[in-house]
């Protein structure tokens, strides 16, 4: 008699930065039943997967869930990756979001602009998206540089006021132990290019719409930092 041949899953960690970014990923996503995850491995729709969620303040957790749509690494929609659907995430995240959200301390976004009222502009924009968030300023780079450490959750930096050092400012937040997520504002496609190759995480016009810079904040946020 021949065994029969089981589906092995795809086993998938998922790493996030901090416990905030988990609880605005699982706000935004995982609530509603999936999760969208940025890679380049291409599997195909209906393949089981099981996903372990890496937290910080809640340990790991696992999830089983399967792939329900794909996006390609040329999708003018957006970065290539799965959408993955889990059955039933309440029973297993309910007594995790409990404790994540007692504990939670808000988040603190650094922006870095050159010219005053592109400040007062994007902390109202920020405020406006994440109440909660603690706004942190920068005037130059060298500023930024000083605020620019593994306690920030964001940052919003505006190239065109200082290509150089917001450029700088970049590479420093990918830089960093535990990267901190950066949002690029820049009103030239060649320097939106720069921004990208210097390890931006999300990219807008400046200034940016405010719907534009609420896809990118959340994004930002609630983006692991590593899918393995």
């Amino acid at each position: 008699m021949e065994r029969e041949h089981q589906r092995v899953p795809y086993a998938v960690a998922i790493q996030f930065r901090s416990a905030s970014a988990f609880l605005i990923a699982y706000s935004v996503n995982l609530s509603r039943g999936g999760l969208f995850l940025e890679t380049q491995h291409d599997l195909p729709i209906g393949t089981p997967l099981e996903l372990s969620f890496e937290i910080p303040g809640a340990g790991t957790v696992g999830l089983g869930g399967q792939v329900a749509w794909r996006r390609g690494p040329e999708s003018p929609e957006g970065p290539a990756g799965l959408g993955v659907e889990f059955a039933d995430i309440t029973a297993t995240l309910s007594s995790v979001i409990d404790r994540l959200v007692s504990d939670y301390q808000g988040l603190q976004v650094l922006i870095y602009a050159h010219d005053g009222k592109d400040r007062t502009s994007l902390t109202r924009m920020v405020k406006s998206i994440v109440s909660s968030a603690e706004i942190i300023l920068a005037a130059d780079a060298r500023v930024a540089e000083t605020l620019l450490t593994d306690d920030v959750d964001l940052a919003v930096i505006d190239l065109d006021g200082d290509p150089e050092g917001g450029l700088a400012a970049i590479r420093l937040a990918r830089g960093l132990n535990t990267p901190v997520p950066a949002i690029a504002l820049a009103s030239t496609k060649r320097l939106r290019d720069h921004a990208r190759a210097a390890g931006a995480d999300e990219l807008t016009g400046n200034p940016p719409g405010f719907e534009e810079l609420q896809v990118a904040v959340v994004r930002g946020l609630s983006r692991p930092i590593a899918v393995r």
